[in-house]
């Protein structure tokens, strides 16, 4: 079982600035394909479809993408809306396919207006929901953080209220 070498990572910022002026930020990060020359265009669009996805669920401005051989700053302003704070996030849980382990990672800033109502977790399951385009996305390009050949599957994605 071989650790996964290639990783993926969002820094959002919230609607909160600092003393300098800059934006506060938040940073999510999940292990990926490993990416190589040959794959590297087809995961970097996967990687891409991942980002689409989760912008189109959080309130907050993507700041930097980070990819472990490539690095793009996409902003540098803080979030417009006054609801993109860093401490809003949609927890993610998933697992690996084979193993069956159980991983999380947790996204800044995310935008409520999402959810069902009534409902702190997002609908996952219907066809063309902003939860079904980031789960679709998330398990094309997600690896697990265990073993890189290991694919996974989302849970749940639940809106949780955390500094951390």
């Amino acid at each position: 079982m071989a650790p996964p070498k290639s990783f993926y990572s969002e820094t959002i910022a919230d609607n909160t600035v600092k003393s300098n002026g800059q934006p506060e930020t938040a940073t999510w990060e999940v292990a990926v394909t490993t990416l190589t020359a040959a794959n590297y265009i087809a995961q970097r669009a996967l990687i891409q479809t991942l980002s689409d996805a989760v912008a189109d669920l959080i309130l907050g401005n993507q700041l930097k993408i980070d990819v472990t051989i490539d690095r793009e700053v996409t902003g540098t302003d803080p979030a417009t809306s006054v609801l993109a704070q860093r401490e809003m996030k949609l927890l993610v849980r998933y697992s690996g396919v084979t193993t069956h382990k159980k991983f999380r990672v947790s996204i800044p800033t995310f935008d409520l207006t999402d959810l069902p109502d009534h409902s702190e977790f997002l609908d996952i399951v219907t066809t063309a929901s902003p939860g079904k385009v980031f789960k679709d996305a998330f398990e094309a390009i997600v690896k697990s953080p265990d073993d890189a050949s290991e694919t996974v599957v989302v849970t749940s994605c639940q809106f949780v209220g955390r500094n951390t």
